[in-house]
């Protein structure tokens, strides 16, 4: 309801006979409009009428009389007042904006359901229980019923496969036949005819599991976050005494690299900082792998991560031709319900709306008026509402495009349609492996042949960005490939695999001391990823060079020699 910023008086007048038969009147001046009680004004009536006819005249009467004047006189005055604010509105001479903002300031600051929320909001509520329930000894707990919650998607998702593979063998062995038949008993029409049939019946059947893993999927996520809620107040009402996490080590099980090799480093000028190196050989998708996977306890040390400072992430190689995330890794994200974050589905939906969004905010641009000067390392057009874990720094579910300074040239940024190498964009998770948040890093090396590159190239640059990202994060595990490729090739030389990572070894240390200005959290530990078809001996040279770039700090013993 708009309000009302001026009034008008109205004269009520009333007519009664007196106690003699003859007809009196009596006036009032009203306020109108006039919302206020009518008991008020029909004592300021009675007051004005012959001392007699306050007690022989009945109250009623008044009041009827009074309440149809003022239902009257203050509907003409609301309607005068509207056509005179349209009139205003037509000739601009009123601030429509202003209106709008005054009347949601009035919902808000008058109706409950419209008012702005005080206190956490159900997001913080769910991660602060979760935080608390996953550090007692409802953990164990917490993990079989993602685990069995996780057998019910993986069923489904089985289900669809086999349906789907089945529906493909069996619709190709038709296809065959009618292409057999072609000019003899089959037309050029028939076999197109037989093609969009066998497509909208594959189609019917995916969506058909899509709309089911949906609906489960949304009723797995409501149905355990209350659950998790619920678990809490009962925690807190027995005060249970929580299990320590010395008992548990058991449980750290994961994936064994086939080949690996750990190091401790001290880096920085004056101020030392101690890390952790290691160097494996793998496959990234069993980083990236399901969590509930098996029987196994494998979702301990990630849940215990996922609302702390100490998060982990591996970088992902994707060709800019793809542009999108690897189909094994969306694969393994969806054989469970996203309990934490959207589904990987929705995030990867968001992050194709924002680049496009960025595409047309440039392509409306000019170069003179739309460029970003090469001090600007990383923009993130991600969205900032969602948390990895509860008390930190929002990571992004978006893009980071690397920095512009894709050579050693100054010129403007070129926006494409797709992202250009170096370029990343983050999804984030709590039902893989080993990996909190993934960084897909733009990247035609993998299906390139072996070239040469140097320190400045956008893939390095893209790299840099990506810790400086973690550091700002509370990522403090981060896995980067160590040849810039996930699959060994038989034109990868040795030459050309040492002088690689030599390349990445070095420019990885010089952003490890870098980042100590960043500020954020410390990188604790930098996994160098080598391919998992490496060869033991060529993994064995490569990783005798990480002491000798990294400067492996070794203890001095001393002698005392005076005895």
């Amino acid at each position: 309801m708009l309000e009302i910023d001026k009034t008008t008086t109205k004269q009520f007048n009333y007519n009664y006979k007196d106690y003699d038969g003859s007809h009196k009147e009596v006036s009032l001046d009203i306020c109108i409009p006039y919302d206020d009680c009518l008991d008020e004004l029909v004592t300021q009536i009675l007051a004005k009428m012959d001392p007699m006819m306050r007690f022989l005249d009945e109250n009623v009467g008044i009041k009827k009389a009074l309440k149809e004047f003022i239902d009257v006189e203050n509907q003409k005055f609301r309607d005068e007042y509207a056509e005179e604010l349209l009139e205003r509105v037509r000739n601009n001479d009123i601030d429509v904006e202003e209106i709008i903002r005054d009347t949601e300031r009035h919902y808000k600051e008058e109706l409950i359901q419209f008012a702005d929320r005080i206190g956490p909001t159900d997001e913080d509520i769910f991660a602060q229980s979760f935080h608390r329930l996953v550090h007692s000894s409802q953990l164990e707990e917490i993990l079989k019923k993602e685990r069995a919650y996780a057998k019910v998607i993986a069923s489904i998702t089985k289900e669809m496969d086999n349906e789907v593979e089945t529906l493909n063998n069996s619709q190709q062995e038709e296809m065959e036949l009618k292409i057999n038949q072609l000019d003899i008993t089959t037309t050029p029409e028939d076999i197109n005819n037989l093609l969009a049939q066998q497509y909208s019946t594959q189609n019917f059947v995916r969506k058909r599991y899509e709309s089911e893993l949906e609906a489960k999927i949304g009723h797995q996520k409501n149905e355990y976050r209350q659950w998790i809620t619920s678990q809490v107040s009962e925690l807190f009402q027995s005060s249970p005494v929580s299990t320590p996490l010395g008992n548990r080590s058991s449980m750290f099980i994961s994936q064994q690299p086939s080949m690996e090799e750990s190091f401790t480093i001290h880096l920085g000028s004056q101020l030392k900082h101690m890390h952790n190196i290691r160097i494996l050989s793998a496959n990234v998708n069993d980083l990236c792998s399901p969590l509930h996977a098996d029987e196994s306890l494998n979702g301990l040390n990630m849940a215990l991560g996922l609302y702390s400072s100490s998060l982990c992430g591996v970088v992902v190689l994707t060709p800019s031709v793809q542009a999108q995330a690897n189909k094994d890794i969306i694969k393994n994200a969806n054989m469970s319900t996203e309990f934490h974050f959207n589904q990987i589905d929705d995030q990867l939906e968001k992050i194709e709306q924002q680049i496009r969004q960025l595409n047309l905010l440039n392509s409306s641009s000019t170069p003179s008026t739309k460029s970003l000067s090469t001090a600007s390392t990383d923009v993130s057009i991600g969205s900032n509402t969602e948390t990895v874990g509860a008390g930190n720094d929002n990571v992004a579910v978006g893009i980071i495009n690397q920095s512009v300074q894709s050579s050693a040239s100054n010129s403007p940024v070129k926006t494409s349609a797709k992202l250009k190498t170096g370029d990343f964009f983050i999804t984030k998770h709590s039902n893989l492996s080993q990996s909190h948040v993934i960084f897909h890093l733009i990247s035609d090396e993998p299906i390139n042949s072996p070239s040469e590159i140097n320190s400045r190239h956008p893939v390095i640059l893209g790299l840099r960005n990506i810790l400086k990202t973690a550091s700002r994060h509370d990522v403090t595990t981060l896995t980067i490939p160590a040849l810039l490729r996930h699959e060994m090739s038989e034109d990868m030389t040795v030459q050309w695999c040492m002088r690689r990572a030599e390349l990445v070894f070095k420019c990885a240390k010089g952003f490890m001391i870098e980042s100590a200005s960043w500020g954020g959290a410390e990188l604790s530990t930098l996994q160098l990823l080598l391919p998992h078809d490496i060869s033991e001996e060529l993994f064995n040279t490569l990783a005798s060079m990480v002491p000798n770039v990294f400067r492996v700090a070794n203890p001095k013993i001393l002698v005392d020699n005076s005895k």
